[in-house]
């Protein structure tokens, strides 16, 4: 009995014996497999921390192929220098009559407005009827006429008959002068009443009528009526304003204190959905105080019904500002400032180069740039600048995107 205990007692034993050997492999495998995968982790991480991050010299940005597609970044790659800077400048405004197609319509006599013959809006014809005005001066001067020519013709008996008085010796050549002179002077008086009477609408040959026709100067269309029927006006009130609608439109544009240096007179203007042109024909002194822009005035060289009055409208502005240095035009979102330099990030094969840039000129869109170190077919980021900047400052290496693997 004795001997089967014993027996017993080693068996449990061994078996023991045995499943703390197979533990104590397990846990052995389990370390080992742990310990190669964070190895790889961790190469991987070097490897991502590593090619996006900059290099000892300060200047270099290494970063792979893969993670630059990952991160977004775009590249623009550089053409010829120019001196030449050609800026398109987008601009908004309005249209508006130009000036000279404006003509102020005046009374040319006192009285009172009997009749309104046209709307505002109306297209009109040279010398036609606007509106007639009642005034008692045109009675006078009428009167006026009627009386110079009843002494003109008695003038006329009496040099005739002074003249026949002289021819017989009966009186002196004396008479036959004051005779002459007396003619002169109504005809001259004459002459002026119905200059007048011209000037103020009237017609000598109608007899007398206190209504003036007061006519269109040109032909157009009514802008506005300033007056109504029954209202008194003195003679050179302004009674409305005509337009002359075949004449081309005006531009009032916005410029922004940055992109004013840029646009000169004589520069080219195309208006959005329009094929019509123009060019800048003033740019005002001072800033607009509501909004601190300063109008740029343009006189757009035909007419067109795709561009009307009062229209609210998009433009591109080309302008020529020349440099004395050649220089590239790249978008402002290219450039970046470390320590008070601008500086670029251009491409090569093993990420980016930070090079410092001397700027000559921006706006709202584009910055104009020159370094000798730069050359016509380097890629420069346009995109993604700041995350580049950040990763040369030593900032967001560890956040970078992992490079998908090969």
């Amino acid at each position: 009995m004795s001997q089967q205990v014993s027996v017993l007692g080693n068996k449990k034993l061994l078996f023991a014996i045995g499943t703390l050997a197979v533990v104590i492999v397990a846990i052995w495998l389990g370390s080992r497999l742990l310990s190669n995968n964070n190895k790889e982790t961790a190469a991987v991480e070097n490897e991502t921390t590593a090619a996006i991050s900059a290099d000892p010299s300060g200047n270099q940005i290494l970063i792979s192929p893969q993670q630059i597609k990952q991160v977004g970044i775009q590249l623009q790659s550089l053409g010829q220098p120019s001196s030449d800077i050609q800026a398109t400048l987008a601009l908004q405004g309005q249209a508006q009559w130009s000036p000279t197609s404006k003509v102020v319509l005046t009374s040319p006599v006192s009285g009172v407005v009997q009749q309104v013959l046209v709307q505002p809006l109306a297209t009109i014809a040279r010398n036609s009827n606007v509106l007639t005005v009642s005034s008692p001066e045109l009675i006078q001067i009428q009167n006026d006429i009627l009386q110079i020519q009843a002494q003109q013709q008695l003038a006329v008996q009496t040099l005739a008959r002074e003249r026949k008085l002289f021819a017989e010796g009966i009186i002196a050549e004396k008479r036959v002068q004051e005779a002459q002179n007396q003619m002169q002077r109504l005809s001259i008086d004459l002459a002026a009443k119905q200059r007048m009477l011209q000037f103020m609408g009237g017609n000598s040959g109608n007899g007398l009528s206190s209504v003036v026709y007061v006519k269109s100067p040109a032909s157009g269309s009514v802008e506005s009526l300033q007056v109504s029927a029954g209202q008194y006006v003195e003679t050179g009130a302004v009674l409305g304003q005509l337009v002359n609608s075949d004449l081309p439109l005006q531009l009032v544009l916005q410029a922004s204190l940055a992109d004013s240096q840029y646009i000169h007179i004589g520069d080219s203007v195309k208006v959005e959905g329009c094929e019509i042109t123009g060019q800048v024909q003033k740019i005002a002194p001072a800033l607009a105080g509501n909004t601190q822009t300063q109008n740029v005035i343009v006189q757009m060289n035909a007419n067109h019904r795709c561009l009307q009055v009062q229209q609210f409208v998009k433009a591109q502005l080309q302008s020529h500002n020349p440099t004395a240095r050649a220089a590239w035009t790249v978008p402002s979102t290219a450039l970046t400032l470390k320590e008070g330099k601008n500086i670029v990030f251009v491409h090569n094969q093993n990420g980016f180069a930070a090079i410092p840039v001397e700027v000559v000129g921006n706006n709202q869109q584009y910055s104009y740039i020159t370094a000798a170190a730069l050359k016509p077919g380097m890629n420069i980021a346009i995109s993604g600048v700041e995350r580049l900047k950040a990763v040369w400052s030593g900032f967001g290496a560890e956040q970078a995107p992992t490079a998908a693997a090969q």
